[in-house]
């Protein structure tokens, strides 16, 4: 409880020193985790929900128009609906709309979920938000009431706990792949249909998405710049072309069809594409490598654009749609 008071202290002088600055930039500089921080917070603004993962997916269509948001360690995807659709069983869930939201959840992930008063964005109204954690404190998402009404808070009233969640370090691995020959990626590669064949190959061969397209390179991937990318990123802000942009973490991933429409540079080391109804915002320090790669799928072949951060991990992932 001390340490946690400690915390508490400081996460209040840091809002008072600087008003805006965000729980993930504030758990960086204090090589902690948001979730340490909002635990410290129990009492004094957050809530803890005894909720299963299952109640609250089957819960977030009765909730209203949501912004749902998705973290990975470099890259934030921020979308914003009007209303959704729920699929799933115990271990699995969709989350999607009638338009161009997907977004797969890995149930068994969520570790704790919290309830408090947030800002979506800087200079935007606080809301009411559910925050869902990894028993690492690592943020997966973030469900933002855009219109809070007291029939709807009731809906969450009734699982406030006094729980207090216990958070474990977490500690990097490293598989080494398992490359086939050359001509037999390839011939694997070429016979991929969807998604999932992409997957199914991945998890064949302990294949990284950064591992195959460097193993594929200079037949269906090329690496370009990092500095090209972004060059790539503005453009599509500049013809508004329309992509779909996919974001994955611990527990599933973030996909959202948009034209974006405005390229920001928020900060010297964060880039912003923005639309009204789908926000990505990139940590441009952390890019590492970005690639071309060219994958076969229902729709014929699909050129995305991937970013990488000096561990390999998959930043974001951009395609036509």
């Amino acid at each position: 409880m001390v340490q946690a008071d400690t915390l508490f202290e400081v996460y209040q002088e840091a809002r008072q020193r600087a008003p805006h600055i965000d729980s993930r930039s504030l758990a960086r500089l204090l090589d902690t985790s948001e979730g340490d921080i909002q635990a410290a917070r129990l009492g004094r603004g957050v809530t803890t929900l005894a909720i299963t993962p299952c109640d609250l997916v089957m819960l977030l269509p009765r909730l209203g128009p949501l912004e749902v948001i998705s973290q990975a360690p470099h890259a934030v995807l921020a979308s914003r609906l009007d209303a959704c659709r729920v699929t799933g069983n115990r271990h699995h869930a969709s989350l999607g709309d009638d338009h161009a939201l997907a977004v797969q959840l890995l149930l068994p992930s969520w570790y704790w979920v919290a309830l408090s008063r947030e800002q979506p964005q800087e200079r935007d109204e606080v809301l009411p938000c559910v925050q869902i954690f990894d028993r690492f404190g690592r943020v997966l998402h973030r469900l933002y009431l855009r219109e809070p009404s007291r029939a709807r808070l009731t809906l969450l009233d009734c699982y406030r706990t006094d729980r207090i969640p216990s958070f474990a370090r977490c500690i990097e691995t490293t598989t080494e792949p398992n490359l086939p020959a050359d001509r037999q990626l390839l011939t694997e590669w070429r016979a991929m249909s969807c998604d999932d064949d992409f997957a199914a190959l991945l998890h064949r061969h302990q294949l990284s998405r950064l591992d195959a397209c460097r193993a594929v390179a200079g037949h269906f991937s090329q690496p370009i710049t990092t500095q090209h990318f972004v060059l790539a990123l503005e453009r599509l802000c500049v013809h508004r072309q329309h992509t779909e942009v996919s974001l994955l973490n611990g527990a599933g991933m973030h996909a959202h069809c948009e034209c974006f429409e405005r390229f920001q540079r928020r900060c010297p080391d964060s880039l912003s594409l923005q639309s009204n109804a789908l926000t990505l915002t990139l940590d441009s320090d952390s890019l590492a490598e970005a690639w071309l790669v060219t994958r076969p799928s229902a729709r014929g072949l699909t050129s995305h654009l991937e970013a990488f951060d000096a561990q390999g991990r998959l930043m974001v992932s951009l395609g036509s749609a």
